[in-house]
This record gives structure tokens, sequence and C-alpha cells, in this order.
């Protein structure tokens, strides 16, 4: 039998509790894994919890799920950490997590104080600690929201972290000895055309996908959202008048705002498109984007469509939206036939480049250029004619060797063995899952008519 213990290892730090403590995830995990070294564990993961309170439901810790989900599934015999205020600092969710551990069996260990929870008076213990714990947690927090406070109040800077937590198009900087909150001069352009074009248009997710397309950065719609919300952007913030530089007035930005109310929408299944990213527009070239409405005289019935959103931003002239019915239709009609003329093609093309392949042969190139320095030893050839006949053939061999390169045969095998099977008559019979699989197996690119009404041809993928 092995009795040799299974152990996790649970590092756990917050961003001020380790520039406050020096409790760093590099020196946790390095004295958790010589606690386990000295006692013969087998450590069988390590899992990091970075920037998370102790205070915070379990549920809101992936980290601890993770670990959650391994006890559960038995992996774990017990769990390591340096301190109990490590592992919580909430005294309910404490209970909630050691229900699930005594469940499975699964003990814990804070290897640098002494808990013994086999006892009435064990438990007590760690019960008292954990809510002396939970108090400093609190009294901290309190402390850090009056500190806070006061420089909001003095108009000083207060966002911690890096440039990556500060607000989009702000930046701290030092002016008369006070760190102050001013515009950033790298993302100042893009907020302002933001909020221009949020205010004139009365949108926030077209404003976005417009500063998104013009300065070519990729930003998620619910950052741009974050953005709007932000009472920041007015100069006020937390009641604080004229806190800093404003890109928005508060009227403008109290409009758009209350005009915006996002109403959650009841969850439904995941929707399912057949044909996403396989679409061009052929106007601008851009991939079109699945959408969905319902019709005019049932709003209970909906259909896919894709559309172009740089028509919504107006610059475009592409205002179709294609269904996704009719683009599935022309390929249960065509892919057949468009698949086979596809094979056809290329067989013929094969055996062009064969041809020319056999008249521009390597060998023969090579046995012309030795002849042709033969003469030239010989002296029945002048300098001059040597000179651009050797350029000559030298060109010619460069330019087979790069066909020989490029005109690679295509493999149809693939191909030919697809077209063997009845996928049609099976495909009603797919979900649209296997559908979209099957769609993205074969077709690279479908192409559509300028003006919207049809398919015009695709690209195979093989």
């Amino acid at each position: 039998m092995n009795n040799v213990l299974r152990v996790a290892l649970y590092p756990r730090v917050s961003t001020e509790e380790q520039a406050m403590h020096g409790y760093s995830l590099e020196a946790q995990v390095e004295t958790l894994q010589q606690y386990a070294f000295d006692h013969g564990y087998k450590i069988v993961n390590i899992y990091r919890d970075e920037g998370h309170s102790a205070r915070k439901s379990a549920m809101n810790r992936p980290v601890m799920q993770k670990l959650l989900q391994d006890v559960e599934a038995g992996k774990i015999d017990r769990i390591l950490f340096i301190k109990l205020d490590r592992w919580f600092r909430n005294v309910r969710e404490y209970h909630k997590v050691q229900s699930i551990l005594e469940a499975h069996n699964v003990t814990w260990q804070a290897i640098m104080e002494d808990y013994n929870t086999a006892t009435a008076d064990g438990r007590l213990k760690v019960n008292i600690m954990l809510s002396v714990a939970e108090n400093e947690s609190d009294r901290t927090s309190e402390r850090i929201k009056f500190v806070f406070d006061a420089k909001r109040r003095r108009k000083e800077w207060c966002f911690p972290g890096g440039p990556v937590q500060w607000p989009y198009g702000y930046m701290p900087q030092i002016i008369d000895g006070v760190k102050r909150c001013v515009k950033n001069p790298e993302t100042e352009a893009i907020v302002s055309d933001f909020w221009d074009y949020a205010t004139k248009y009365d949108s926030i997710r077209k404003a976005g996908m417009y500063c998104c397309e013009k300065y070519g950065i990729t930003r998620h719609y619910r950052s741009w959202m974050v953005t709007a919300r932000c009472e920041l952007y007015t100069g006020t913030w937390h009641g604080v008048e004229d806190y800093c530089p404003a890109y928005v007035s508060h009227e403008a930005w109290d409009r758009l705002i209350n005009g915006n109310i996002v109403v959650k929408k009841t969850q439904r299944p995941e929707r399912v498109y057949l044909f996403t990213s396989l679409i061009r527009c052929p106007c601008c070239g851009n991939t079109l984007k699945a959408t969905f409405k319902t019709y005019p005289n049932d709003r209970m019935k909906e259909y896919n469509g894709y559309r172009c959103n740089n028509s919504r931003l107006r610059i475009c002239t592409f205002r179709h939206q294609l269904s996704e019915k009719k683009i599935e239709k022309f390929l249960l009609e065509n892919i057949r036939s468009k698949l086979e003329n596809y094979a056809l093609n290329v067989e013929v093309s094969e055996q062009k480049k064969q041809r020319n392949q056999n008249i521009q042969d390597l060998v023969s190139l090579n046995e012309q250029l030795r002849r042709l320095n033969v003469i030239f030893i010989a002296g029945n050839i002048s300098d001059n004619e040597y000179a651009h006949e050797t350029n000559r053939i030298k060109l010619e061999i460069e330019r087979a060797k790069q066909a020989s390169t490029d005109n690679a045969p295509i493999d149809l095998d693939s191909l030919k063995a697809f077209l063997q099977t009845d996928f049609l008559g099976n495909y009603q019979q797919l979900s649209k899952e296997d559908q979209r699989r099957l769609w993205r197996s074969i077709i690279k690119e479908i192409r559509i008519d300028p003006n919207g009404t049809s398919v015009v041809d695709i690209v195979p993928r093989f």
C-alpha cells in the first residue's frame, strides 16, 4: 500500500499584502516545496492564487475552483499553505470549503502555524483566528478607503497598479510636487474620438467599433462600456469636481448613459452560426459578422444572417444582410459539383505543370551550360556572346528551380475520398455544431455577389 501523501501547494497573495509583508508567491512556493520535500510528500500541483483577496467568495476565485475540482476528483490528500490567512479570512467561506474537503477526506496544514481540527478546542482556535483575520482585513479595507478618499479630495492620483489598471486615456503626472491625473498623450486622440462619436450617434457600441477600426486597435465592447460608464471622463470623480481634465461634458455623459441602459436578457442557449469567418465583404474585404433578426410578422421567430460591420461605421458601401438559409441552400445544391469541378481543374493544371517542367528540364539546361563552357574554352565564341548566353541559361535554370518549388503537386486523395461519402444524405441528421464543422472542413472562403443577392463561388480548403 502506498502511504505517500499527495499534496497541493496553495500560495496566495494580493497586491497590497505583497507590498506590506513581502509574502511573494515565489517565496511561498519555495517554502512549501521545501516542506513537502522534507516530509516525503508528493506534490500534485501548485495552485498560485495571485491578486485575489481571501475575503472573496470561493466561487469567485478561479484558482480555488480548480483546486476544489481536483479535490472532488480524488487527486489530493492534503493542502499546504504557509499561514491560515493565506487560505481564508472569512469564517463563512472557510466552512463552505471545509465541508467539501471533509466529504472527500482531504486535510489541510498551515506549515508556519500549529492548528489541530481533530478536537473541539482546535476547531475553536481556527474560528477565533479566522475571525481575527477577517476583522484585520475589514480594518485594513476601511483604512485604505479613508486614504483614497483623502487623496480624491486633494485631487491626487488614486489608481493603484500599473498602466493596464489605469483608466483608459489617463495617466499620472507630477505637477507642482503632487501626482495628478492627466490625459495620456498616447491614447488621448482615441478616447476623444470615442466620446465625440458616442455622443454624436448616441451609441457606445458603434463608437468603440469606429475607434478600433480607425486606430487599428483591439478592444472589446465590454471595455468600451466600462469606459463609457465611468464618471471620471466628465472630470468629476466620487463627487469631487474638476478632479481631472474632462473628455465629455457631464450633460452629454448623463444623456448617453441613461439612454443606453443595458437590460439584462434572459439567458439563452449559445447561437450557432454555420458560416462564421468564411464570408468576406465584396466591397471592402472585411469578414462578414454573424447576426440574427426576427420576422416582421412573427417576432418570436428568428433567423441568422451575415453583414459587414464597416457599413454600420459608414466606411463601406455594402448594406446588405445575407440570409444563412439561402447560403446553406446554395451550398447543398452546388457543393458536390463545385468540388468535382475543382478537382478536375486541379488535375488539368497539374498536367500543364508537368509539361512545363519537362520543357524547363534542369538536366537539359545544365547540359547546355556545360557545352557552352566547352565552346568558350575552345575559342569558338566571343566573350560577349558567352556572357550573354551564360546569363540566359542561368536565368532559365533559376526559373526552372522556382517552378519546381512553386508547382508542387496538390494532393487530391482526401478530396476524392470525401466525394465518395454520402455527406449530403447525412447532413440533416447532424447537429448545428457538426454542420458548422463540416462546412469549415471543406470550405476556405465563400464569395458573394457585390449586390448581396447570392453566392458566386467558393474556395475549397483541400
